[in-house]
Formats: structure tokens, C-alpha cells, sequence
């Protein structure tokens, strides 16, 4: 699982592997590895019959550096992968809620000494008063953070607390309060390029190769688990139709965002006549494998050495 092929000055969801990182796992894969897509490993789950040393690539969200970075990397190498597209981002253009809050809470170059923000009648307050300036000493201390894990700023502490609550609300409700911390930060509504997704021209550009799969991942990256049913009906519809009309062919495969998913999100997809879907939890897939919940390992930024010990620990848990 991989979301991000950038170079990032701060990464707290570990998201993003550096092009030349990136380039050296695909080396590895190729080396000592069987790529195989998504549907072929869907087909070979269905007829037991998943080939040994099988490694799937699969890419979250859709944000524009895939195409930019990862798709000339993967055709060098002729690795196949699945893009799984938030369709309202591609649409829109408009940034991940959480990579805006970063934009606004951590990165930006001066902040007010003092927020207090109501979620859900539940009032968060930080004391920014030493953090104001986003000085050489504060960027360092930041560019190691990892969320949930540590937090070596008040400004890395009050953005794990809004991003806690904002992550189960709604799109709309995301927006409002969005819109509540650009106006305390005082910034404007444009945000910056490098967050941008891949536009309809580029999810083109990427079926013309037969290498590539475009799948789903809703159409505003909710955690269905979170929301009724008729939100999930709607988000997990709408995102599949909207690739649909766009690209002219049946969209098979689906990635539940943020892995967050219940029983009813199971169903809708089966419903919506989607073959397969993936999540965020660690495991091997075998012939053995429900196909609407086929596990994934998340990839970080590391070498080619690294990498190969991840893949061979990961193959020891079949």
C-alpha cells in the first residue's frame, strides 16, 4: 500500500516514499519477486491458485505526484498498479482535509499565540504563544514527527486532536470546520499546488497503459464505519459512477479509506457489483482470502536492503 512518491519536509502519516526510494523497492520486487495486478491476483484468489512470491502494488488517494513520479518509475520496471481515486479530489482539486490542517496547524510560516476551536460541542484550546513562528529549530524538531506516536510540538499536538475529531465527521462537516481555521490562521483559500490530485486527463493517460487499473475510494474519503448507511451508499455509488462516466468502463476493484469499514460498507460494495476491495490491515493474502477484504502492508520511505527485510518478514506470515 502506498500513497505518496514525494520528497516531503514533514510526513506525520508516513505516507510518501522518495522517488529514488520508491525506484529501488520496485529494483527489489523485480529482482526477487512475482508483480502481478490486482485483478490477476483477484482471479488467482478465485481459483486458488495465488502464485508464491506474488507481490500487488496499490496506490491511495490519487494525489497528483503518482502520476508524476511513480507511473514513468513503474512503466521503467513494466510493474503493474491500481490507483484508488477519491473522486471529488480529482473533480475539485481541492486538498485532503488532513493535508490542509498540516498546511494550516504545522506548517505555516506564522500562526496566532492562542486557538480555541468547538468540534462537536467540545471546545480545544492550544497555547501557541512560544510556537507563533515557524522558526529553523521548530521545522527540524517537526520533520521527524510521527503521528500517534510523539509529539514534539504544540502545534503537532493540537493538530492530532482536531484531526481525531474531524476524521469521523462528514464532508461537509470537515469543510465547515476547515473554513473556521483558515480564517483564525488567517490565510487564504488558495492552497498549494503539491497538494493536488490527479485530474480526469491524467486517470486517462494512466488507462491508456494496460500496466495500470484505476479503482475507487469513494468520492470524499469518509471513514464509512463512521457514517449511516446512506452516506456510505452514496459516497461508495457516487465515486463509482463518477469513474465510470469518465472512463467508459466498469469499475471493479474498491480501497476502503483510511481502512475504516463495517459490515454494511461490505455489502454496499458487493451491491454496487464491485469484485474487490482492500484495506489497511496488515496480513498476507491467500487462496483463503475474502476478495471484498484483502489485506495490505503499508510501505514506507526506506532503501532497497530495508525493503527487502520488510517484504521477506511480511511472506513469513503466510
Amino acid at each position: 500500500m502506498y500513497h505518496r512518491v514525494d520528497t516531503l519536509p514533514c510526513d506525520p502519516w508516513q505516507l510518501a516514499v522518495n522517488p529514488e526510494n520508491f525506484e529501488q523497492q520496485l529494483a527489489e520486487i523485480c529482482q526477487y519477486w512475482h508483480p502481478v495486478s490486482l485483478t490477476e491476483l483477484r482471479q488467482a484468489v478465485a481459483t486458488r491458485s495465488v502464485k508464491d512470491r506474488s507481490v500487488v502494488l496499490t496506490f491511495d488517494d490519487g494525489y497528483i505526484d503518482n502520476f508524476i513520479h511513480a507511473k514513468p518509475l513503474l512503466e521503467k520496471y513494466k510493474v503493474p498498479a491500481t490507483f484508488f481515486i477519491a473522486t471529488q479530489h480529482c473533480e475539485s482539486q481541492a486538498p485532503f482535509w488532513w493535508d490542509e490542517l498540516q498546511t494550516i496547524l504545522v506548517d505555516a510560516p506564522e500562526l496566532p499565540s492562542q486557538l480555541q476551536i468547538t468540534i462537536k460541542n467540545e471546545l480545544l484550546t492550544a497555547d501557541l504563544s512560544s510556537e507563533t513562528v515557524l522558526t529553523p529549530l521548530l521545522s527540524e524538531q517537526q520533520k521527524t514527527w510521527e503521528a500517534c506516536v510523539s509529539t514534539p510540538t504544540e502545534r503537532c499536538r493540537i493538530y492530532e486532536q482536531v484531526w481525531q475529531r474531524l476524521k469521523t465527521m462528514s464532508a461537509a462537516e470537515q469543510q465547515v470546520q476547515m473554513a473556521k481555521l483558515r480564517e483564525w490562521a488567517g490565510l487564504p483559500k488558495e492552497r498549494p499546488a503539491a497538494l493536488r490530485c490527479m485530474t480526469p486527463d491524467h486517470l486517462h493517460a494512466l488507462t491508456s497503459n494496460s500496466l495500470f487499473t484505476i479503482g475507487s475510494h469513494t468520492m470524499n474519503h469518509p471513514a464509512l464505519g463512521e457514517r449511516p448507511p446512506e452516506e456510505q451508499a452514496s459516497e461508495i455509488r457516487g465515486g463509482n459512477q463518477y469513474l465510470h462516466e469518465q472512463l467508459g468502463n466498469l469499475i471493479e476493484v474498491f480501497a476502503y479509506p483510511y481502512g475504516n469499514y463495517n459490515e454494511t460498507s461490505v455489502a454496499l460494495v458487493r451491491e454496487e457489483g464491485l469484485s474487490t476491495a482492500v484495506t489497511t490491515e496488515e496480513g498476507v493474502v491467500t487462496n483463503q482470502t475474502n476478495p471484498l477484504r484483502m489485506h495490505r502492508y503499508q510501505v514506507c520511505n526506506w532503501d532497497k536492503p530495508t525493503f527487502g527485510k520488510k517484504l521477506d518478514a511480511w511472506y513469513s506470515h503466510a
